[in-house]
């Protein structure tokens, strides 16, 4: 269990799964979701992509979840009032001691 200063709440979507032409692919209209409490969400990387007017954005955050959280590669974040994806593999640092570890996760999203 992180801190008490882990104090932000996320929500793990994960898409259903649906047969296309005999292959399995993600279903995001039947996506399952669950609350994910006692995580630390921080700014990361922001950028702006643009050629002579505004192009895109990106945005970005770290998420330290419980090491127990239920978060797979390919899952996506609700944080905020956006979707972000899970930039990578969802990574474990497991504490010697047991007390902080934790699941880190690099999310991301592009608007524009």
């Amino acid at each position: 269990m992180l801190p008490t200063w882990a104090a932000d709440t996320i929500i793990r979507i994960r898409p259903a799964t649906k047969t296309v032409r005999g292959s399995e692919i993600p279903d995001w209209n039947n996506a399952d979701e669950l609350r994910i409490p006692g995580c630390s969400v921080q700014p990361a990387g922001t950028s702006l992509t643009e050629d002579g007017r505004v192009q895109g954005v990106s945005d970005g955050y770290t998420c330290y979840a419980p090491h127990t959280a239920d978060i797979i590669e390919g899952d996506r974040i609700r944080f905020g009032g956006n979707v972000y994806t899970i930039n990578g593999i969802p990574r474990l640092w497991t504490s010697p001691t047991g007390r902080v570890s934790h699941l880190l996760l690099n999310l991301e999203r592009w608007d524009g």
